[in-house]
């Protein structure tokens, strides 16, 4: 496969952004295998995409629940072409361990945002607000099941995507990501990893993001998300960057980060400001 991407890299290539929630369904369900096709007859070879995150209730695909887990709703055919949760099969385990530094919390949150009825983690009960090993052991043991079919659902649709990758790199197309630079307050990324960002106690922002002015906005912007600690991050190593960078790219063949200035210049602003 990395043979094939630079193969494709010495050429001049055409591309188009349509976000796979823009494909229209397709009676015999192989909407995005025409869609590659369209791209090859039309001498397409660059297929940009937005990030694939689960969003909020507000559709944006730039505040999601989390920044590794992809939103099932975009490719319902993963589902139909895997089916229900295979435990025990070899493939799943072992993606299970390889991802359980993001899958294990993605899972627990999915399920105590259905506990709670959706309302955001700061706002649950304290135990499970402030990771309390007991109460989230009890939520392992009650929900095994349900949070068994989170993590194969994420299975099912790292495996689909594989196969239409290969389907795109057969036709010389290569896939652009985008990685949104700031994260939603609400994700399962700072609710497991708050030292890694700029919360009080009960987990609110201290400060929050926004951009300098620029060409957009003469006054700059206040976006809202909560802030990276960096000093913490780079005492760590910055492993969470260096793993979110490592499974986009097992979706994606480059990507763009948005807002890519946030890694020179950015506002920090008092959360009550």
């Amino acid at each position: 496969m990395l043979d094939k991407i630079k193969d494709i890299f010495q050429h001049r290539r055409g591309g188009v952004l349509l976000h796979p929630r823009s494909l229209p369904a397709s009676a015999e369900g192989n909407r995005i295998h025409r869609w590659l096709d369209f791209m090859h007859s039309s001498g397409l070879s660059v297929w940009q995409i937005l990030p694939l995150g689960v969003p909020h209730t507000d559709g944006s695909p730039y505040q999601t629940q989390s920044v590794f887990a992809v939103d099932p709703l975009l490719f319902p055919e993963a589902t139909e072409m895997f089916g229900a949760a295979e435990p025990l099969r070899n493939e799943f385990r072992s993606f299970c361990r390889e991802q359980a530094h993001w899958l294990e919390d993605f899972a627990l949150y999915m399920v105590l945002k259905r506990l709670y009825v959706g309302k955001p983690w700061h706002s649950w009960l304290a135990a499970h607000r402030d990771r309390d090993p007991e109460a989230l052991e009890i939520i392992r043991r009650q929900y095994e099941d349900e949070l068994t079919a989170v993590k194969w659902q994420q299975y099912a649709l790292l495996e689909f995507w594989r196969g239409l990758h290969r389907q795109a790199l057969d036709k010389g197309i290569l896939i652009y990501g985008d990685l949104p630079i700031f994260v939603a307050h609400d994700s399962a990324d700072v609710w497991a990893h708050r030292e890694w960002f700029m919360l009080d106690d009960e987990g609110q922002p201290v400060y929050v993001a926004g951009v300098p002015p620029d060409y957009f906005s003469a006054t700059g912007q206040r976006w809202g998300n909560p802030h990276y600690d960096w000093q913490a991050m780079q005492a760590d190593g910055f492993s969470w960057w260096k793993s979110r960078i490592e499974y986009l790219l097992e979706w994606v063949d480059m990507f763009r980060f948005d807002h890519f200035r946030g890694l020179d210049a950015v506002w920090m602003i008092e959360a009550g400001d």
